[in-house]
């Protein structure tokens, strides 16, 4: 079995993070809808988490419920090896989803990436929280430069 510590654990979100909220990403038959603007923004997570292969994602998007692991790897892209997993329980409040499954999974060292208003009214008393703009998410500067921050310092609290 893995040690949970080892790693550097990111909760990724996926509409107004990796692509505007709002995008239309399933079509009539519940499939994924062949459309340029989805995942637009996740060739800036890949420049974030180059330097750190610690780091693997733990998928808290809604998109969890939608499709399975295997197809959650390939709209990954070229992060999709960091794939750990989905978020397994479903509340309506993201932070407290991401909480508990911290807690069930014994993870020390984790951040989350989400632009849930759950996620931004926690920021105030959690630094593990990085909350994107539903219209920017990580192609803003801020969150970039926040996400790089937070891991090198979770990075250097695991040496």
């Amino acid at each position: 079995m893995m040690d949970n510590n080892s790693f550097i654990f990111l909760y990724l979100d996926f509409d107004g993070v990796l692509h505007a909220d709002g995008e239309p990403a399933i079509d009539e038959n519940g499939r994924l809808c062949q459309n340029p603007n989805l995942f637009c923004w996740l060739k800036h997570l890949e420049e974030i988490l180059e330097d750190y292969p610690e780091v693997r994602i733990i998928v808290s998007s809604d998109w969890r419920r939608l499709f399975d692991d295997e197809t959650l790897i390939k709209l990954l892209g070229n992060i999709g090896w960091r794939f750990y997993g989905v978020v397994e329980c479903i509340i309506s409040d993201r932070y407290a989803e991401i909480l508990q499954d911290a807690t069930t999974r014994k993870i020390k060292y984790w951040l989350a990436l989400d632009d849930h208003k759950t996620i931004k009214a926690a920021t105030a008393t959690d630094d593990k929280l990085i909350f994107c703009l539903p219209e920017k998410g990580i192609s803003a500067l801020e969150q970039q430069q926040e996400l790089r921050q937070k891991i090198k310092l979770l990075y250097k609290k695991m040496k």
